[in-house]
């Protein structure tokens, strides 16, 4: 049977995608669009209706717009088409589309057309700038040739003569809307390729004022007309065939058109570029770290094509003579900062400095050509110049100007300047931590850590960002907060533990060499060193417990020192990502840096206020109550609830709590359930008697109801009661939820009066899990901590979530006769954290002996599921 050109097309496809996937098609993507222009070319010489229209005098021309046209087709990128007429469209035209598009969409192509004639067609492109754009790739496949010349000649010279502004503008505007809808791809923890700042869509931006401004044929005129200099263009190809690889992998992967750089297929994509683990870095994150060095270069590309448009739209006169600085060698042309000549650089290299200062004093950017100049010139910046004490106080100055709304600090990376001063900042450039939770590189992390740290130099109107105001304003020595932030992660060079203690290792001949004194030094050390402390004590440790304040007092020592560690946490946190900071975090961050500031102030933690805040809350529980129960007997209680309980819970809960212990009567416990604010989460307050396992027990029952416990938090209430309060996810299936906490009560009821009940559980808590694909599996791992709490033994367990996750550690500490007080829910990058305070189930007291603390520890580590990777399936057939 003989082959259709369809048929022929598929079979060529599918020949050049294997050679491409086994690396041994370095042009695929102009030739996938030549198979293609085959295609289209045999389909017209066969077609009758191509043939007819022809004869009776409606000649038109096949055209390949867009990527298509420009010879840059990804596997499944769009295939574009025009059929252009000369005069007014037949209707014939109908069976043409058949002809040619329909065996191309029944071999599932994405195929999209126009027919237009030739006047509707320059009617269109000025009015529409996506038409614009497309008709500049345009690009003649087959059919009547002299329609589609004599159509570019018109549109080139209504471009010219009637639009050109208009269309610059265009270019310019939509490239700006463009990135605020996408957003910056190299600031993303999934990047958009294509549309994303840094994105194909910027090189394609250029390429089209290349071709308005010049009528530049193909990419290689950029260099030849002048917009990229030989070197840039270099670059440019280097990138685009990076990104591009990438691209044709994604669509592979998932077997249709996708830009989404998605984290889940980072891994395989790496492994398929023939990317490999070394140095202690994961394959993915060299690959990461590659993807957006090019992309970065592509942020640049589309720099220089915004200061060109700009250049060369209507700038007003004044704007456009050369403006004199103070500083002798630098001047000002429409609206950027340039060098007078190359003489003034030669004669004074410093002057490469000193263009960024004068940069973050007016904000005005460098222009491309400055930008250009200082890369080229940055050789003559020697160790005389970088160790002359002129240099170092410039450079600190540079520091405090850098802003997330005009970023110096980024142009000096850029440029190669800040590695210049800093050469071990080099080890950190576009370095990736490949996980859900760091959304930046290292080197933009620690760059936007501190442009975060100078936004508190203003004020704002929220009642927190005053207060980061307020403690800034306190901060005596500035450069030291600054000089933190910028090296707090330059430990990350290398991927192994203790990030921190190697940062300050590093960091210590930095500081030397910019001419910090010791005390600076040492201050700085103690940020770097402890930059982490802050937010995980926050987050994992109570702190409610008054001890926890004053554990931090003492470990932190100085008022000065918490102040400046307190910003740069909330400098790190925000500059990490939203699952490192959130209003939850921020709240407990704050808490814990107000409690260790009274300790250091005035050496207490039991203040007056808070003492009136407690007896305030009494008296507002004894009105509440005062027609329900006996006043005396509410005071009994309330003097015997802890102050930690009656400082952090609501007065109309405290009602509710003591509602349930009166109801208790000779039941076991009660319970409520309650809508919170967020619909998406349930509380739990459950009342009952004192006994072993009991939170274990509550942990277990929810877990075979596939109830998920999010948080929780236990208070003694009275000797011989307890109080847990859950926060749960409630049951899927929302319809029947009262059925669900019916049966999880009986439950409950059966499992306290039954040690064996919740046997079965045991069981179905899985053997083995899967982390995330290609992600090396850190082992679980146990920490347990005596020094923070007088009167607890903390145990914090590093694991992988899975079902039945709490129960599974709550029922070992049961069996180890450990009595849980308190449990905290938190996330460490890609694993679970969870903490809990235990106190020994026979004498009330802390476990102390290393006896007691291995078979705790080992118990906990026995009943957890053994952790493997998932594995990569690299198919190149």
């Amino acid at each position: 049977m003989n082959k259709t050109s369809a048929d022929i097309l598929i079979k060529k496809r599918e020949d050049l995608i294997k050679r491409f996937l086994y690396g041994n098609e370095p042009d695929f993507l102009e030739k996938n669009a030549s198979i293609i222009d085959e295609y289209f070319v045999a389909m017209f010489e066969k077609s009758l209706a191509a043939r007819d229209m022809t004869i009776k005098g409606s000649p038109f021309a096949v055209i390949a717009l867009g990527g298509y046209g420009r010879k840059e087709q990804c596997i499944h990128s769009d295939i574009d088409l025009l059929i252009l007429f000369k005069n007014s469209v037949p209707p014939e035209v109908e069976t043409l589309i058949q002809e040619l598009l329909y065996p191309l969409w029944d071999a599932r192509f994405e195929v999209g057309y126009a027919v237009r004639s030739v006047k509707e067609c320059l009617s269109m492109a000025f009015e529409r700038f996506d038409i614009l754009t497309t008709i500049l790739d345009a690009r003649f496949i087959c059919g009547a040739s002299l329609i589609y010349t004599t159509f570019m000649e018109q549109f080139r010279t209504d471009l010219s003569e009637k639009h050109l502004n208009s269309t610059l503008n265009y270019l310019f505007e939509h490239g700006e809307k463009r990135h605020f809808d996408f957003g910056d791809s190299t600031y993303r923890i999934a990047p958009d390729v294509k549309s994303g700042f840094g994105g194909l869509r910027d090189y394609h931006t250029l390429l089209w004022y290349g071709k308005i401004k010049s009528n530049i044929k193909s990419r290689r005129g950029l260099e030849y007309y002048g917009f990229l200099s030989h070197f840039e263009y270099l670059t440019l190809e280097e990138s685009l065939n990076h990104i591009w690889k990438t691209r044709n992998f994604l669509h592979y992967l998932i077997k249709r058109k996708c830009d989404t750089l998605h984290f889940e297929y980072q891994t395989e994509i790496a492994s398929l570029l023939g990317y490999k683990s070394k140095d202690n870095q994961l394959a993915v994150e060299h690959f990461l770290g590659d993807l957006h060095a090019k992309m970065d270069f592509l942020k640049q590309v589309n720099q220089i094509t915004f200061e060109d448009i700009l250049s060369n739209l209507c700038i007003k006169k004044e704007h456009s003579k050369p403006l004199p600085t103070k500083t002798d060698g630098l001047l000002i042309i429409k609206r950027r900062l340039c060098f007078s000549n190359t003489i003034a650089i030669m004669q004074e290299p410093q002057l490469l400095l000193k263009i960024f200062l004068e940069s973050g004093i007016r904000k005005i950017p460098l222009s491309i050509e400055a930008r250009r100049m200082v890369s080229e010139f940055i050789h003559l910046v020697d160790d005389v110049i970088i160790n002359d004490f002129r240099s170092i106080k410039i450079f600190k100055k540079i520091l405090s100007l850098s802003y997330w709304e005009f970023n110096v600090l980024n142009v000096m990376l850029t440029t190669g300047m800040l590695e210049k001063f800093i050469p071990e900042f080099s080890a950190i450039v576009n370095k990736i931590q490949f996980n859900h939770y760091h959304l930046f590189p290292v080197d933009k992390h620690s760059i936007r850590s501190v442009q975060i740290i100078n936004s508190f130099r203003k004020n704002n109107d929220t009642p927190v960002d005053t207060l980061y105001s307020f403690v800034f304003k306190e901060v005596r020595d500035k450069n030291v907060l600054i000089f933190a932030a910028l090296l707090h992660d330059i430990g990350k060079s290398d991927t192994g533990k203790e990030h921190s203690k190697k940062g300050a290792r590093i960091a210590h001949p930095i500081l030397k060499r910019f001419g910090f004194n010791w005390t600076q030094i040492k201050d700085v050390l103690f940020l770097i060193n402890n930059h982490l402390l802050l937010i995980k004590t926050a987050t994992r440790r109570d702190i409610s417990d008054e001890e926890t304040a004053v554990f931090m007092a003492n470990k932190i020592g100085k008022i000065k020192l918490l102040r400046m560690l307190y910003l740069l946490t909330v400098a790190d946190s925000r500059a990490t990502g939203p699952k490192a900071w959130n209003k939850w975090t921020e709240n407990l961050l704050r808490d814990l840096f107000l409690k260790t500031m009274g300790i250091l102030r005035k050496g207490e933690l039991a203040s007056r206020k808070t003492h009136n805040l407690i007896k305030k809350k009494k008296n507002t529980v004894l009105k509440l109550t005062r027609e329900k129960w006996n006043p005396d007997e509410i005071s009994r209680q309330l003097e015997s609830m802890s102050r930690r309980y009656l400082l952090y819970i609501p007065a109309h809960d405290i009602v509710n709590h003591i509602s349930l212990f009166n109801n208790l009567g000779g039941k076991d416990f009660t319970w409520q359930v309650s809508k919170g604010k967020n619909s998406n989460i349930r509380s739990v307050a459950i009342c009952g008697k004192d006994r072993p396992g009991i939170y274990s027990k509550i942990a277990g029952v929810f877990f075979i109801n596939e109830l998920d416990i999010v948080g929780s938090q236990a208070y003694a209430f009275g000797p011989e009661h307890v109080l847990d309060i859950f926060k749960v996810k409630p049951p899927k299936d929302k319809l029947f939820e009262r059925e669900k906490w019916e049966k999880a009560e009986k439950d409950l009821i059966h499992a306290l009066g039954d040690d064996h009940f919740l046997n079965k559980a045991v069981n179905k808590i899985p053997k083995r899990i899967k982390t995330s694909y290609g992600k090396k599996s850190k082992p679980n791992s146990i920490k347990i901590d005596n020094e923070t709490s007088s009167f607890f033994t903390i145990i914090e367990v590093f694991t992988y979530d899975f079902p039945g996750l709490l129960f599974s550690i709550t029922n070992a500490l049961y069996q180890s006769h450990a009595n849980i007080h308190v449990a905290m829910i938190s996330t460490k990058v890609d694993q679970v954290v969870d903490v809990f305070y235990i106190k020994n189930l026979e004498n009330d007291t802390k476990i102390e002996t290393e006896q007691g603390l291995e078979q705790i520890k080992n118990a906990i580590l026995k009943s957890l599921p053994k952790i493997r990777a998932k594995e990569i399936k690299n198919e190149k057939n």
